[in-house]
């Protein structure tokens, strides 16, 4: 849980180093409250790349995401063996067109929770 700190984008990208760990199949962060902006989620979208991981828990609630930030999460629909994800982007300035953009994650045949 790293909640409520001062995490900003470069911390972000940082903790999107974890998508080089071949054998982590189960990812849980909790960022919510932090001082990351659009480029910090977009740096945590490359998790689409782990190789092994299926299940991705992602609370970046309170910050600034924004459109573009939620486009580029839209892409862990491109990770090959996640099945569950779950994602927490309440208070992140999210409008329609990041919103249309996660909808797309509903048509991924591999995810069976979102």
């Amino acid at each position: 849980d790293l909640s409520w700190n001062s995490i900003e984008n470069v911390g972000t990208q940082a903790l999107a180093l974890f998508k080089d760990a071949p054998a982590l199949h189960t990812f849980c962060l909790n960022l919510c409250g932090n001082s990351f902006e659009t480029s910090g989620a977009q740096a945590l979208a490359a998790l689409k790349d782990a190789p092994s991981l299926h299940t991705l828990s992602l609370d970046l609630s309170e910050n600034s995401v924004g459109d573009h930030g939620a486009q580029a999460l839209a892409t862990l629909k491109d990770a090959t063996s996640l099945c569950s994800l779950s994602l927490d982007l309440s208070q992140t300035s999210l409008g329609d067109c990041g919103a249309q953009s996660l909808a797309a994650l509903k048509d991924v045949p591999s995810l069976h929770t979102l």
